[in-house]
């Protein structure tokens, strides 16, 4: 049995250290999704991080650096084989904040 190719991504949101994005599932398939994320010189084969998506329509990259730009994919798996990627979305994620939060109690100061 071939593998299908994944599905596409669609961009939720990147905060200073993760990016979401969502997809639909493949219908009458019983997948499982693997979402990979490298930096964007960087090559697939040397410097990508993955992880399992636990949710059946949408997956986080995590414990990403802040301001850095990172192309995000994601992979049919059955068993140890996989399918071929999505098409990447590259994203930005965002800088490190200078304002306070509601969470964070914290400033910049310049001198």
């Amino acid at each position: 049995m071939s593998i299908p190719k994944a599905p596409a991504l669609k961009f939720i949101n990147a905060t200073e250290v993760d990016i979401t994005v969502s997809f639909k599932p493949l219908e009458g398939q019983d997948m499982k999704y693997e979402l990979q994320w490298k930096e964007v010189q960087a090559s697939w084969d040397e410097h990508m991080k993955s992880s399992f998506v636990e949710s059946p329509s949408e997956a986080v990259a995590t414990n990403l650096e802040p301001g850095t730009t990172y192309c995000v994919r994601l992979v049919c798996v059955d068993g140890d084989s996989k399918g071929e990627p999505s098409k990447e979305v590259i994203v930005d994620t965002e800088q490190v904040g200078c304002t306070p939060t509601a969470d964070k109690k914290a400033c910049c100061v310049v001198s």
